[in-house]
């Protein structure tokens, strides 16, 4: 085949156009790949700011106790045959606890950046039954009964508002910074849990890194020394109450140390996610918030009511509630992009047809301006819901590019019908796109089907076409 042959097989075959608008379409999901990387870029840049909200107004709390333990005096032998005498401790549990809480809630921003805090008010309430530190293996000669306290974890202690009191057998006592031990309550366990994605910048790395720096020495709770108790405590029931204020970002988690933990939450909040290892017993979401109460028995969690040591982790049954701030406009966005080369496919099939039955010859640089038109949607749209919110950007969005694309086509193809046979599919799958990304369950069914009955639709329509013959005369024109 000679040069002008090759020449004229280049420009007139429907093979070797499928093949180069094939690659066209795959090109652009290099500029595609750019705006997902840019939509990761800026929701991290998201994170850092609900970061530094969260750090400065109180993080992700997670409220573990009343927990009482009781130093002791042991004996061991250490490496040089030495007898030497540790302290340790011996943790009791309560015998019911009762919390009753309530959550008003805020947004606070940073920027163009909002966050979801809150402020709590809750009230502690129960009693201790049944202490004898004999049944742990512990003579009553080792123990420091006049050092006994009362501990409260609170993950981030940056959030209480105001002093507290422990009501102990009604007598008053003020508790104090820090936990005496970590053998039961713990720091760094909800520390800094937002989502950070790929492709963060370094600047932004080392900003969160400055975050987390903060956290550094923080003290996990507050403890209160008790009063002197009796060698035996057997027969014993003590009470206690507390109120807290607590302020947090997005998230509250109780402990349910009671032998019967009984959890009343309520909130302005509608928009609640209840997580944890125990899911509320009841529950009601409303307009103007929800109320949820949770019931937990001893016999439902991996631990028992007193133990020696660090023997078991509590936090592995902590229960309670994520205050959803929705699916924001970087997810949705993201979501979006992922349906961008069946719109760059579907609008490039248009332009082929047109080029194929009405012989309108389209440069490969028109296809690649009508694609980078498609791609350039999603950059406006995320652009555009930082400031406005995801719906408008949406709307504003594929507006401008439904007309800029339409315009262009009626230009290029040179037919009106054929322009706005191409604005109708773009306006179509647009709107198609929006209402998956509000199914957020049915979007893989719905969207998944939608394939299938483009794909059905092409294979109908073109089902009676010779593409030998059209080659054919094609090429002999």
């Amino acid at each position: 085949m000679d040069h002008k042959n090759i020449t004229h097989w280049i420009r007139y075959s429907v093979t070797f156009r499928i093949v180069v608008v094939g690659i066209l379409a795959l090109l652009l999901l290099i500029p595609v790949g750019m705006v997902r990387n840019l939509i990761y870029e800026r929701e991290s840049r998201k994170s850092v700011a609900v970061a530094e909200i969260s750090q400065k107004w109180g993080e992700q709390q997670t409220v573990a106790g009343p927990i009482l333990s009781v130093p002791y005096k042991k004996y061991i032998t250490d490496e040089n045959g030495r007898h030497i005498d540790i302290t340790e401790y011996a943790h009791f549990l309560p015998d019911t606890l009762f919390v009753d809480s309530t959550l008003q809630s805020q947004i606070r921003s940073r920027g163009i950046f909002d966050a979801v805090v809150y402020s709590s008010e809750m009230h502690f309430s129960g009693k201790f039954a049944g202490i004898d530190i004999n049944d742990l293996g512990i003579e009553d000669a080792l123990v420091d009964w006049n050092n006994a306290f009362l501990s409260v974890g609170i993950s981030d202690t940056r959030g209480i508002e105001e002093n507290l009191k422990l009501n102990w057998d009604n007598t008053e006592i003020e508790f104090k910074p820090g936990v005496q031990t970590s053998d039961v309550i713990r720091g760094n366990v909800q520390s800094n849990n937002y989502q950070t994605k790929p492709y963060i910048r370094d600047e932004d790395i080392l900003m969160s890194q400055s975050f987390r720096a903060i956290d550094i020495g923080q003290s996990p709770g507050i403890n209160v020394k008790l009063p002197t108790f009796t060698k035996n405590n057997s027969n014993i029931t003590h009470e206690f109450s507390f109120s807290l204020r607590l302020n947090g970002s997005r998230d509250l988690q109780f402990i349910p140390v009671g032998r019967t933990t009984e959890v009343t939450l309520k909130s302005d909040w509608n928009v609640p996610s209840f997580s944890g290892a125990f899911l509320p017993d009841t529950r009601e979401v409303t307009d103007n918030g929800f109320e949820a109460s949770w019931k937990i028995l001893d016999l439902n969690r991996g631990y028992p009511q007193a133990w020696i040591g660090n023997k078991y982790n509590i936090y592995s049954s902590a229960s309670g509630v994520n205050l959803l701030a929705g699916i924001d406009g970087y997810d949705k966005s993201m979501r979006s992009a992922k349906y961008a080369l069946l719109v760059i496919a579907l609008t490039f099939l248009v332009f082929f047809f047109v080029e194929v039955f009405n012989k309108k010859k389209i440069h490969p640089i028109q296809y690649i301006l009508v694609g980078l038109a498609i791609v350039l949607f999603y950059a406006l749209l995320i652009s555009i819901s930082e400031v406005a919110g995801f719906g408008l950007a949406y709307l504003i969005s594929s507006v401008a590019t439904l007309g800029l694309i339409t315009l262009y086509s009626k230009s290029v193809l040179a037919h009106n019908r054929m322009a706005f046979i191409q604005g109708s599919i773009l306006a179509f799958l647009y709107l198609f796109i929006y209402i998956l990304l509000q199914l957020e369950d049915y979007a893989l069914l719905i969207g998944s089907s939608l394939l299938f009955v483009i794909l059905a639709t092409i294979m109908y329509l073109s089902r009676k076409i010779d593409w030998y013959a059209i080659s054919n005369n094609q090429e002999s024109n």
